[in-house]
């Protein structure tokens, strides 16, 4: 059974966006109703049987760069857990910073540079927010990290 795409707000002003999925491909287009901003985005994919398929928007970015990116998101995840799938959105780190403010780290060693944001805190774990900027695409997902506990 497809999934219906939840309901998109623009990330300026929270109005009502439009979205547009052409039929031959994997990305989104939408425009705010309210103030006009436009961005794009592959949402996580599912597959035939309605499971989430966490890595399989990496398709959509150039064959050259897929592997390297697959090896980057593991790298980071380390001992984590993906919560949900990876997204990809055309819209820029500077309009990301906007709106989570600045950056807990950016690791800027690799290809491409990832910046994570600290969601949420709880007492045996942590959540984060991750963006890596391939250029085009900034590549998202959230992880999740357990809080070492004292042993005794």
């Amino acid at each position: 059974m497809p999934r219906t795409p939840p309901r998109e707000f623009c990330p300026r002003c929270n109005a009502r966006v439009r979205s547009l999925q052409l039929a031959d491909g994997p990305v989104r287009h939408h425009q705010c109703t309210g103030c006009g901003y436009r961005y794009e985005n592959v949402p996580e994919a599912y597959d035939e049987n309605g499971k989430l398929d966490g890595l399989a928007c990496i398709d959509a970015l150039p064959e050259d760069e897929r592997d390297a990116m697959e090896g980057l998101v593991f790298l980071i995840l380390g001992n984590s857990v993906m919560v949900g799938g990876i997204e990809l959105t055309s819209r820029s780190i500077a309009e990301l910073v906007s709106e989570h403010g600045a950056p807990e780290s950016v690791m800027r060693g690799f290809t491409w540079p990832a910046h994570k944001w600290l969601v949420k805190r709880a007492k045996r774990f942590a959540s984060y927010f991750v963006a890596i900027d391939q250029g085009r695409w900034r590549v998202c997902f959230t992880l999740r990290r357990l809080s070492p506990v004292a042993l005794g």
